[in-house]
């Protein structure tokens, strides 16, 4: 009994840490839209809604039957999907609060590290094969965490998707404080070479916000504004992350997610700045969460023992410390 209520409460702070998060980034979002005169279209959200509204009533019958991995891999999509749309209002927001571009900046950060996007995108360029994979290779980080989620979600160690979950959010969070605070154009606005019709898109997003223009917020029509530091970069690197203890899979998710890195800049989205910071938010996103590794650990501890029966449906390296 004394096991069964520690285990719920354990479950019980994990939830109401991912709800915290949740609830602050869209208590935020939505006061930066009033601040900021800006309103939302709200019926872009019905596919998101519809979704999380269903997937809870699932996680709640698998919940209810004793089936944790599917209660768990089901909770963890849900909390993403309803992250993901504040923090992306949240962005929208916050960009007109208008600080100073750090375009010059992060060029002279290139330059000291021996860098220089312009020269990367042409080289790419200049080998159709190569930029066809990288260009592929960039949109890869979804499926990835797609896969993720299935993949410890159904895991009979249930701390492994909460910490998948939790990284994610404290990446989005922290890149998106420093996006604020550190906004840029991109290195194909500073060095001037020809944009992507994406990267076009993102432009006449980033201008119209900074100038006021851009007066409502629509989930249907959205671009990723962060630059610096690069959020692609520390989803695929808490991505890659996530897959360690998975001995089939670690390695091609690995050399997948280590691509997605390199095509940051072969894309031309982002300065090489822009990727070591990314590196820098993935890495405290892991100690943050080894730190709160007790938080997440007392139930996964009894959920294994109870489902040692049954043989694991992925194959994965025994735990070790780290």
């Amino acid at each position: 009994m004394a096991s069964s209520a520690a285990t719920e409460t354990t479950h019980n702070q994990t939830i109401r840490l991912y709800l915290l998060i949740i609830c602050w980034t869209g208590v935020a979002a939505f006061s930066l839209l009033m601040h900021h005169s800006m309103t939302f279209d709200f019926a872009s959200a019905s596919t998101a809604i519809g979704t999380i509204t269903l997937l809870s009533t699932f996680a709640v019958i698998f919940e209810r039957r004793g089936i944790p991995p599917f209660a768990n891999m089901l909770t963890g999509f849900i909390c993403m999907v309803a992250f993901n749309v504040f923090l992306s209002i949240l962005t929208y927001a916050g960009t007109p609060l208008d600080a100073p571009l750090a375009d010059n900046w992060l060029m002279s950060c290139d330059s000291a590290l021996g860098i220089h996007p312009p020269t990367i995108v042409a080289w790419t360029a200049s080998h159709p094969f190569l930029k066809s994979i990288f260009d592929t290779v960039y949109l890869s980080v979804l499926p990835s965490t797609l896969l993720a989620i299935v993949v410890l979600g159904l895991d009979h160690d249930l701390r492994r998707m909460r910490e998948f979950v939790f990284q994610f959010m404290f990446a989005g969070v922290v890149t998106t404080l420093v996006f604020f605070l550190l906004p840029a154009a991109g290195p194909f606005a500073a060095y001037g070479y020809e944009p992507r019709p994406d990267q076009q898109r993102f432009l006449e997003h980033f201008d119209a916000l900074r100038s006021g223009r851009f007066h409502q917020i629509s989930l249907n029509h959205l671009e990723g504004l962060i630059t610096f530091p690069s959020f692609h970069t520390s989803w695929a690197l808490l991505v890659a992350w996530g897959f360690r203890h998975y001995r089939w899979l670690r390695l091609p998710v690995l050399v997948l997610n280590l691509m997605v890195v390199v095509s940051t800049l072969t894309t031309g989205w982002h300065y090489g700045s822009d990727v070591f910071g990314g590196i820098l938010v993935a890495a405290i996103a892991v100690l943050v969460t080894h730190w709160l590794r007790p938080h997440l650990q007392q139930d996964s501890q009894r959920d294994n023992h109870e489902f040692c029966h049954v043989e694991p449906m992925i194959q994965r390296k025994p735990e070790t410390s780290g």
